[in-house]
């Protein structure tokens, strides 16, 4: 609509200058070079999905390959063209500065949800219909997680986020190696009574064919869930979106985002580090909130000493405690 044409080159201008899609909008998801944002045009609610390139290495990545949203939105419409549920795609932007990307943007219209409860078998069972089709269509989406499946108001599921899929045709989107792949990503992050109900439902589908490769996806689903958690855990040692990771001229200090609350440095030996990364993996599988907010690791030639940030509010022996638990974490999964 020609009233929306407005919004949108406003919302594109500002992005462009500041990083950032101004005031008014609601921003629902946020990470280092992605933001996912609330709002509403003259025709109606949608949804704003931009993305920046702080990084050499997302500038390299997208230097010689079309940009996120722009592929993102070509996706969209091959799903919705085979008459698959999915976003329809309003608006998509994107710059280049030095043949470098530098801004993009992709506006959706956002999708009518359900907001009736449904069963978490229920909704496995049309996951794994819907991935399918995808296949049937050519279509090999390879982030087929839980969240990028909504129930519309329609009843009907829907798929969003496919920026990492790609169109590979009817052919090869049946061969095994994208069969077990799609199976295997559907099966992480489900019970042991949902892998089970998926897992006929995979055999009724024909998205696998024997006993084999059932066994075989299941094994894969498990140890890739495990190296999906070990890989969250580690960002507290490098720049993501909830953690920054400084060079100093004396060492490297890994520190959440934000300001760092009111506290002071406790020295100790370079075993601190297990103490930093262990309530990291304390707090992933459900534990208590951290204590320590940043952690200092010392060049080995000035001797390799370890710091962490702790409240001002923590006595000695606290802190003692937390260390000893937190390496804890650790040290006993490393054993185990």
């Amino acid at each position: 609509m020609s009233e929306d044409t407005g919004v949108l080159e406003g919302w594109w201008r500002t992005f462009v200058a500041t990083g950032t899609v101004g005031d008014g909008l609601e921003r629902v998801q946020g990470r280092l070079i992605r933001a996912v944002y609330r709002g509403h045009l003259p025709s109606g609610p949608v949804h704003i999905k931009t993305m920046t390139f702080p990084r050499a290495k997302d500038r390299l990545r997208y230097a010689f390959r079309a940009l996120p949203a722009t592929h993102e939105a070509n996706m969209l419409r091959a799903v919705g063209a085979a008459g698959l549920p999915c976003p329809e795609v309003l608006a998509v932007r994107g710059q280049r500065r030095w043949g470098l990307p530098h801004r993009c943007m992709l506006v959706l219209r956002t999708l009518p949800l359900s907001d009736e409860p449904e069963h978490a078998l229920q909704r496995g069972d049309d996951e794994v219909e819907l991935a399918v089709r995808l296949l049937h269509a050519g279509i090999y989406h390879r982030d087929l997680h839980r969240e990028n499946f909504v129930r519309r108001s329609s009843g009907e599921l829907a798929v969003l986020d496919l920026q990492s899929a790609s169109c590979i045709g009817s052919v090869r989107a049946r061969s095994q190696k994208v069969r077990l792949a799609v199976a295997i990503r559907l099966l992480r992050d489900r019970t042991p009574e949902e892998r089970d109900r998926a897992l006929i439902r995979m055999r009724d589908l024909n998205l696998l064919v024997n006993d084999t490769e059932a066994a075989s996806v299941v094994a894969r689903a498990t140890q890739e869930e495990q190296q999906y958690v070990d890989r969250r855990i580690r960002r507290c040692l490098m720049s993501s979106t909830e953690f920054e990771r400084r060079v100093h001229l004396t060492g490297i200090e890994y520190r959440a985002r934000g300001t760092l609350p009111a506290g002071r440095w406790w020295c100790g030996s370079g075993k601190l580090k297990d103490a930093w990364i262990g309530q990291r993996r304390r707090w992933f599988t459900g534990g208590p909130t951290p204590v320590f907010a940043a952690f200092f690791q010392k060049w080995w030639w000035l001797g390799g000493g370890a710091a962490l940030y702790v409240p001002l509010t923590c006595a000695d022996e606290r802190i003692e405690v937390e260390v000893q638990t937190a390496s804890s974490a650790v040290t006993g999964q490393a054993s185990g």
